[in-house]
């Protein structure tokens, strides 16, 4: 009898930990552009730092070609072949060393355009959904009309995006990773110097440049987009946007060598965070980078109690001017 009353406890505990667990769902649509300009800015010597391990990558399932297949067959992958080691590229675009045959169902070698379409759609046959967010069709898209009004204005898009998400509260976000355009790996590290290259000056600071190309990819935009729901929605922009430009190495003048010109690829940081309310349409402002955001009430797929930061962002505030 004791037993019984425990194991249902323990199932009612645990029940009302799974209710307590739901988080309500938005809509969301990004367009993300480039403004080309004239306006000479400092920027930051180094890129944002993007921490993608608990981010939300709705893009690489959709671009990405999976060639494990033929990565077997190029390793000549049999068993009397285990041994070497080949490239895998994780969902979130971070390199994994793998060894050939071994632990084959637990990763997949994933090769990512050398340029990503500016509208991300589901592809056939690939899952657009993950646990907290899922891609939607392009006939859920509202910006037509914005859309165009901005492409008369000369802006260059780079990426256009409606989702489904899971709005929880700040501290168990998790951020949707956002790349676009194009991959500048085979041209440049990730820290903006050149591939196939050995610095000179290596006393500044420069250091020495690899011989090989990194096998992580170099997005011409990368960033993370946080939307969190804490009475009312706050929106955290993490962007780098890379361009190249010529970069002068300072001149030696104990070794009495002048300054040498390479290419770099440099970065151009947009960090932003924005209370925002659901239905309006929003402009995320930049010198060099624009981003139009509506985050959309939708019919619920689950229901559950909220605790009291989870609560909508009309709740528990008065509605004020900003």
């Amino acid at each position: 009898m004791i037993k019984h009353l425990l194991l249902a406890t323990v199932a009612s505990l645990t029940a009302m930990s799974v209710q307590a667990a739901s988080y309500p769902w938005y809509e969301v649509e990004v367009y993300l552009f480039e403004r080309p300009t004239n306006v000479t800015e400092h920027w930051p010597a180094s890129p944002l730092t993007l921490k993608t391990d608990n981010a939300i990558d709705l893009i690489t399932p959709q671009v990405a070609n999976d060639i494990t297949g033929v990565s077997m067959a190029l390793n000549d992958c049999n068993q009397n072949s285990w041994g070497g080691n080949s490239f895998g590229l994780t969902s979130s675009g971070s390199s994994n060393t793998q060894t050939p045959c071994q632990n084959i169902n637990s990763g997949n070698t994933l090769v990512l355009p050398k340029h990503i379409p500016v509208n991300v759609v589901p592809v056939e046959g690939k899952n657009p959904a993950q646990p907290a967010a899922v891609l939607l069709e392009a006939n859920k898209a509202q910006f037509d009309d914005e859309i165009s009004k901005l492409r008369r204005l000369g802006v260059e898009p780079l990426l256009h995006m409606t989702w489904q998400q899971e709005m929880r509260p700040r501290r168990t976000s998790q951020p949707i990773h956002l790349f676009a355009g194009k991959n500048y790996a085979e041209q440049f590290q990730a820290n903006g110097m050149p591939v196939s290259t050995e610095a000179k000056n290596n006393q500044y600071g420069y250091g020495q440049l690899t011989e090989k190309a990194t096998s992580a990819p170099v997005w011409q935009f990368d960033g993370l987009l946080t939307i969190y729901l804490s009475h009312y929605l706050y929106v955290e922009t993490q962007f780098n946007l890379r361009e190249p430009e010529q970069k002068a190495l300072q001149a030696d003048e104990t070794m009495q060598t002048a300054a040498t010109i390479i290419p770099y690829l440099r970065a151009i940081p947009m960090e932003q965070n924005r209370r925002i309310r659901s239905g309006e349409l929003h402009y995320f402002d930049h010198p060099r980078l624009g981003m139009l955001l509506q985050v959309r009430k939708m019919q619920q797929p689950v229901a559950g109690p909220l605790e009291d930061d989870e609560q909508p962002e009309e709740a528990d505030e008065p509605t004020t001017n900003e």
